[in-house]
């Protein structure tokens, strides 16, 4: 009779930690998928002496480091930019992967195959953004294969939190 009541005990016990292990990974994971702050930016987009009217919005998630481009006619929206938060500015980077690539099959003893992959040094390769904490000015270059300027942002940000956002309509 004993033994049985300690069984049941443990049994209860690993129960509850089970249910107390899948609470903590639900509510993490949920946690994980929100954004807690969102940088509406408006300014100018310069290439080649020519200015032109640019917008970006970003979401950013603080737990992983993460901004993500959600409006933008200038950069390419969908996609996650690292970023590094300092108490004076957030500091953003995004590579594109390589463009051009060619399979080569080498003739000899033995059927070898190589990828090799050409850079279009004239398109864009690299962006990096700078966003002052304080004033909210952003700065940043598009940057081709060859670390050669494409073009600058000169934006002004202003902050949001979700609960400033308007509700989705859709």
């Amino acid at each position: 009779m004993k033994v049985e009541r300690t069984e049941f005990r443990l049994l209860r016990t690993a129960r509850w930690l089970v249910f107390a292990a899948a609470a903590m990974c639900g509510t993490t994971a949920s946690r994980a998928q929100e954004f807690s702050r969102y940088l509406m930016c408006e300014g100018l987009f310069t290439t080649g002496g020519q200015s032109a009217q640019a917008h970006a919005d970003f979401a950013l998630r603080f737990n992983n480091r993460m901004a993500l481009i959600q409006r933008s006619n200038v950069l390419p929206v969908g996609e996650r930019l690292s970023y590094v938060p300092s108490p004076a500015t957030y500091s953003m980077i995004y590579r594109l992967p390589a463009h051009g690539t060619r399979v080569v099959a080498m003739p000899g003893w033995f059927a070898n195959t190589i990828l090799v992959i050409y850079p279009d040094l004239q398109r864009l390769n690299e962006i990096r953004l700078s966003i002052d904490r304080q004033t909210g000015e952003l700065e940043g270059d598009l940057l081709n294969e060859a670390q050669a300027v494409l073009g600058s942002l000169k934006m002004q940000c202003r902050s949001k939190t979700e609960a400033e956002l308007a509700a989705p309509k859709f």
